[in-house]
């Protein structure tokens, strides 16, 4: 693939992460090629499983039913997702075994402890994105979740997946979900709420990390309670009236990262 063709791929993405929707047409215009190019754009992006094409458009929009692509929830909440990962990896010690998931809001942490010559840290997780960014970072073991690669997600899943969490355990977990309110934590697909729970379950001390645009109407499936999160980390854009219902209802402790970033 030609590096203009990418490069038009990402700006494409860039583009349905602050609309949701667009058509063909309009792509094609905004981009100064045919409609059939930009077809054939948006065909490469749903083989990818960023984006699901309608009759004359595509949409990337989140329902209570599909969760949006990894490639598109990487271009949200992006200041957000940055703070909330650099408190954690302050957290971070050698010696220590972690865990996360293959949200996109956990997903900088690896990027952060990448060259940090940080020793003897394990990281077992889901994604791939982390393993690629930690793979040859010599002071980290890598302990890679199997399953089905589910390439929207960038991530494997599946029986394999939970199966290989049941057989370990570890110091702290590291996960986000799609929404949450003051009953609890849910995501749209069951595979995923299978294996998130599963990860809760093997975790000593279990952090939920999300930015404010998850405290929103549930998802289909419930994934637990607060009593399954040991600590929720937001920044101070996340509703404070929702953060003080959850407060005073749960024993979750709740950590606020202030923002802007310096």
């Amino acid at each position: 693939m030609s590096n203009h063709r990418q490069r038009r791929l990402e700006e494409i993405l860039d583009r349905l992460a602050v609309r949701g929707t667009a058509q063909a047409k309009d792509l094609a215009d905004e981009f100064e090629v045919s409609v059939m190019t930009i077809h054939r754009d948006l065909d490469e992006l749903e083989r990818r499983g960023a984006v699901r094409k309608f009759h004359g458009g595509v949409t990337v929009a989140r329902t209570r039913s599909h969760e949006i692509s990894a490639a598109i929830r990487r271009r949200l909440a992006v200041e957000e997702k940055l703070a909330l990962s650099r408190f954690v990896v302050g957290r971070i010690q050698p010696n220590q075994t972690i865990m996360m998931d293959d949200s996109t809001t956990v997903e900088p942490i690896a990027e952060l402890l990448a060259g940090t010559g940080i020793e003897e840290l394990r990281v077992i997780t889901n994604s791939l994105t982390v393993i690629n960014q930690l793979a040859n970072e010599p002071g980290v073991i890598i302990t890679a979740l199997g399953g089905q690669y589910d390439p929207s997600h960038e991530s494997f899943l599946g029986v394999g997946a939970v199966e290989s969490v049941r057989a370990l355990r570890c110091e702290s977990l590291f996960v986000s979900t799609t929404s949450v309110d003051v009953d609890g934590i849910y995501h749209q697909e069951e595979s995923v709420v299978a294996l998130k729970l599963e990860m809760l379950r093997s975790a000593r001390h279990r952090a939920l990390l999300v930015d404010s645009t998850k405290f929103t109407e549930a998802s289909l499936h419930r994934v637990c309670g607060w009593d399954m999160i040991d600590e929720l980390i937001v920044t101070d854009r996340a509703p404070a009236d929702q953060l003080a219902r959850i407060a005073d209802n749960t024993l979750t402790r709740i950590t606020t990262i202030p923002l802007p970033l310096p």
